[in-house]
């Protein structure tokens, strides 16, 4: 979080000699009223009652919620820009949309901030930091009791270091973890308005291959000797996408594009940010005046940067054609900011060429290994990261942070997130999604969510504590078999020269690291203890259980491929089915049950439900 040296002089009435500790409850009882402003806003309301309501469940005290009279008395805590010489002091300019200000000089309580959230920000980050409450999950926090509050003397600024925090696991959009953790969306969430119009992948929105495909395919890339107008099918195999980009050098193409996009920004007015960005293909436009743009901005000769991806390669050079485009997008629009892709083949940044200052450039780490920090791990995008820095500070970082294949997969990178987030931070970004499983249920997706919300707003938070507070708090006595759980997985998962662990990988893949043998043996161990620690807490069996689904799933895989093909079949009307051996059908029922009962949707992004897997397991006849 940024330290603003320009709140010395608010801080300072805080921190003199006048400055001393306040009593807010004592025996349950408190003579402290909650101010708001005159004509508070909906968030300075929410804000009041939300501290009304923890301070009622943490202490038994109600505190009543007033509007400010303007005649300052004693024993307030003020919620919001209310009207008194303490607030007036506070550079409510330098906090941003949702910086928060906590602050106690002994006779008052001010929590305030930013005009966005930054009131409602407070009050959680109060709960939090000063009264020790926790919100783990949407639907599990602990309030601790007390019957007397004392508060220390506070100063306390915090303005965080990415404008925009997003994590995209289903639990996180849940309205209230989103407030608590100071969260966004892309999308409209609740009372919220949605910031972004478009997000990713627009060209097919603004120029559609089904309208202009046979009438015009010089609008669409040329490559292999001809124009590529076309659809394919799409990855979920339910519909069709573009077969290509646009051809970026057509002027007419950027006439249709702007129409376009002034027609969707007149049904969004208030929307800020808008995509303007690439299919999600590779097949770029090569033609003439395409590609001397390309050449002309490109950083690196085509052969000397290449990059794999799907199976296939590809050249890092596209990004001089689509930047040019782009600006000329954006400086037609010049009250709005237009987001591009820096992505596969876009991913370097160019020379000679820099974005408009309402250009936000949305750099993706797909192609970067899981298992150890992007810094150190992946050279190529660290540096792509550091050059966009230098060209910009309106950087996106579209970060992945699951398997997507294998959801239910054990994926130890829980030690990587800190660094990455702190990397992104010393290196111009100002905005993060984090993509998670937005599938319900996943592996480690309570505790990755968590620690991922965290650490968008304070990268530097102390992480080894909170995942310390997080196991006991949700496992009970089961915490310290999953904490040595987690740290085997860990341990097991970094080290490896020249080892990639891909979001794209499968428990088979790692079968001389994380899951040998004789891991899974010591982790299913770890869990009969764990199990046993909590028999008499059922929801707390049921996290454990849930926990351990990973490894159950590891193992089916596991053994899926090594020992399928000895496995006896038999015939099943035309299709040959395996007669699982016994041990195998046990735990295969057992994953089926425990993603029932803890709500897995899918076992890998957008597909395979439990039942699905189950019966692609090849079951025998009579289950």
């Amino acid at each position: 979080m940024k330290t603003l040296i320009g709140l010395l002089l608010a801080i300072s009435f805080f921190t003199t000699g006048l400055a001393q500790e306040l009593t807010l409850v004592k025996n349950r009882k408190s003579d402290f009223t909650i101010i708001i402003p005159v004509q508070p806003t909906l968030e300075e309301i929410k804000g009041a009652k939300v501290l009304q309501h923890y301070l009622f469940e943490i202490s038994g005290a109600n505190l009543p919620v007033k509007r400010d009279l303007g005649l300052p008395g004693m024993n307030e805590i003020l919620v919001g820009k209310v009207s008194r010489a303490e607030t007036a002091l506070l550079p409510y300019d330098k906090m941003g949309k949702d910086g928060i200000y906590i602050g106690n000089n002994g006779q008052q309580l001010v929590l305030t901030g930013g005009p966005k959230k930054g009131v409602e920000y407070a009050v959680y980050t109060f709960l939090e930091k000063y009264l020790g409450c926790k919100k783990y999950t949407s639907n599990f926090e602990v309030i601790p009791q007390q019957k007397t509050i004392k508060l220390p003397p506070i100063a306390d600024l915090q303005v965080p270091d990415f404008s925009f925090r997003e994590v995209f696991y289903q639990d996180a959009y849940e309205p209230k973890f989103m407030a608590w953790h100071k969260l966004h969306s892309h999308t409209k969430r609740g009372e919220d308005p949605a910031e972004w119009g478009h997000w990713v992948h627009t060209f097919h929105n603004f120029l559609n291959p089904e309208e202009y495909g046979d009438s015009h395919p010089e609008y669409f890339s040329y490559y292999d000797g001809k124009r590529h107008p076309g659809l394919v099918p799409s990855w979920d195999g339910k519909s069709v996408q573009p077969e290509s980009q646009l051809c970026l050098t057509n002027p007419e193409v950027l006439e249709i594009v702007c129409k376009n996009l002034q027609k969707a920004i007149d049904e969004k007015p208030d929307a800020l940010y808008w995509s303007v960005s690439q299919n999600d293909n590779v097949n770029y436009c090569q033609c003439e005046h395409c590609a001397a743009l390309d050449a002309k901005y490109a950083a690196y000769a085509p052969e000397e940067k290449m990059y794999a991806t799907h199976g296939g390669e590809y050249p890092a050079l596209g990004m001089g054609s689509m930047l040019t485009f782009v600006n000329k997008v954006a400086e037609r629009f010049p009250d709005k900011i237009i987001s591009t892709l820096a992505y596969q083949y876009t991913r370097v940044p160019p020379k000679d060429i820099v974005p408009r200052e309402n250009v936000n450039i949305m750099l993706c780490s797909i192609e970067s290994t899981r298992n150890e920090p992007m810094e150190s791990g992946d050279p190529d995008f660290s540096n792509d990261l550091k050059g966009w820095g230098k060209l910009t500070d309106n950087i996106l970082v579209w970060d992945y942070n699951i398997q997507f294949a294998n959801l239910l997969a054990p994926f130890p990178n829980l030690r990587t997130l800190q660094p990455n987030i702190s990397f992104l931070r010393d290196n111009n970004v100002s905005a993060v999604f984090a993509q998670g499983n937005i599938q319900s249920g996943g592996e480690a997706a309570e505790i990755r969510a968590y620690l991922l919300a965290k650490l968008l707003w304070d990268p530097d938070l102390d992480v080894d504590k909170e995942m310390e507070g997080f196991w006991k708090a949700y496992y009970g006595k089961a915490a310290p078999y999953l904490k040595k759980y987690s740290d085997l997985l860990h341990a097991n998962n970094q080290g490896y020269t020249g080892r990639k662990m891909s979001i794209f990988g499968s428990p088979k893949q790692e079968t001389d690291s994380f899951l040998s043998p004789e891991l899974l043996s010591k982790y299913n161990l770890l869990f009969d203890k764990a199990e046993k620690a909590v028999w008499r807490n059922p929801e707390q069996l049921r996290r454990v259980t849930s926990a351990r689904l990973p490894v159950t799933y590891a193992m089916l895989e596991i053994i899926k491929e090594n020992e399928a093909a000895n496995w006896e079949t038999y015939r099943d009307g035309e299709q040959g089915k395996f007669r699982l051996p016994e041990e195998v059908s046990n735990l295969l029922y057992d994953l089926y049950f425990q993603c029932l009962d803890t709500e897995v949707s899918r076992l890998s992004e957008w597909h395979t439900t439990p039942k699905e897997y189950l019966e692609k397991y090849n079951l025998v006849e009579n289950l």
